[in-house]
């Protein structure tokens, strides 16, 4: 009996070290949760002082452009010219068939000299009564009658002449001309084709003065080391101090064309996070360059960073989210090998772009802020040190 007692308790014993370890590993499962990788914006490091270049691919554009279509609608009669054909002003592009117009004109016309008949017999008739009137022959109803039927004979007039001006010009615009001398840089129709008002028949371009459109990312608008400026005007105004625009072609790699900003968007492309811009070409130097060609154009912020009067190396801009302070000491995180690093810095002024001058706040320091560094943005004070963090996708 004392033998199976023993080996009663010793099962007990068993089966209680054996819930333990469950209990145990059951718990250690629970507390071991997977780590949560934090996504976090990020911002290249430039100096004010390192040159600051962008290429950006653009097209060539004529100075003047303009889609044309006539303004009525018909069936295309005739076309005279073609795709890349150069014309001059007031030259006859396209016909539309005017039967139907000339068919039109001639009812205008007689309209109107049926209106000015009548209008004729009325003043005749009104000249009569009004005689009678005067003479106290006819009472004044009578005489009333007359006179609105003379107005209304006038009205009737004015009506058909304006609805033979009307037709006038509608025969005169079954004929397209070029508003302005510039070549034929599409043609969207066929002869004899069936157009509506407004429809685009040719795309006119002027390329005695060429433009180059091309689009600045935001990213680089915030980087770019210009001093403040109140509006686009005053950016325009100053342009040449600020920076130097060139264009280049792959097919002429040796010639490089000085460009002259003309317009820039105050407003970014929301698809694409984008400012347009255009520029003026200066001079083509005898090569032949069309509308439509791609081209890379270069911007050269050297002038501007002289403006700023930077007179350290390692001050550099970032926006003011990445700027986290505490305990009255200011620090950004810098995104390395997938974690996060507090880095101590100073602080200066903002510009109107909202970046704030930064600089390394003991230079001698190992751990410092570098050109080209990734500085987090966003959520700074919910970040540690060492925290694992990816990259936001866009």
């Amino acid at each position: 009996m004392k033998r199976f007692l023993e080996i009663v308790i010793g099962i007990a014993i068993i089966a209680a070290i054996c819930l333990g370890l469950n209990y145990f590993k059951s718990n250690q499962v629970l507390n071991e949760q997977p780590e949560i990788i934090r996504p976090v914006r990020i911002f290249e490091l430039t100096s004010l002082n390192e040159s600051f270049t962008r290429n950006y691919f653009g097209t060539v554009q004529g100075s003047k452009r303009a889609d044309l279509s006539f303004r009525v609608s018909g069936t295309l009669n005739k076309i005279y010219v073609e795709k890349g054909a150069s014309v001059k002003r007031g030259a006859l592009l396209a016909t539309l068939d005017p039967r139907d117009f000339n068919t039109r004109l001639s009812q205008a016309k007689s309209a109107l000299s049926q209106a000015q008949a009548q209008h004729k017999n009325a003043q005749a008739d009104f000249k009569r009564y009004e005689n009678l009137y005067k003479q106290k022959v006819v009472p004044r109803a009578t005489y009333d009658t007359y006179k609105t039927q003379l107005d209304v004979a006038a009205s009737a007039v004015e009506t058909a002449q304006a609805q033979l001006k009307s037709t006038q010009d509608a025969l005169k615009d079954t004929e397209l001309r070029a508003p302005f001398a510039g070549v034929i840089a599409d043609r969207k129709v066929e002869n004899f084709q069936d157009i509506t008002a407004k429809q685009t028949i040719f795309s006119l371009q002027d390329i005695s003065s060429l433009e180059i459109v091309f689009n600045i990312p935001d990213n680089d608008i915030l980087k770019a080391p210009l001093p403040k400026i109140k509006s686009i005007s005053e950016l325009l105004k100053d342009s040449k101090n600020l920076f130097t625009l060139n264009a280049k072609f792959e097919a002429i790699p040796d010639t490089v064309f000085p460009l002259d900003l003309k317009e820039v968007a105050a407003q970014a492309n929301t698809a694409t996070n984008t400012y347009p811009v255009t520029a003026v070409m200066k001079s083509q130097q005898g090569s032949r360059i069309l509308p439509g060609m791609a081209v890379t154009v270069e911007v050269d912020f050297s002038s501007g960073e002289k403006n700023l009067n930077a007179q350290e190396d390692n001050k550099y801009l970032v926006p003011v989210t990445a700027v986290m302070n505490e305990n009255n000491n200011n620090y950004v995180w810098r995104y390395e090998n997938n974690s996060a690093h507090k880095i101590q810095i100073n602080t200066g002024s903002i510009n109107n772009n909202g970046l704030i001058e930064i600089s390394n706040f003991n230079p001698d320091d190992k751990n410092i802020l570098n050109n080209g560094d990734l500085i987090i943005t966003a959520g700074v004070y919910f970040l540690h040190e060492g925290q694992h963090v990816r990259p936001a996708e866009d």
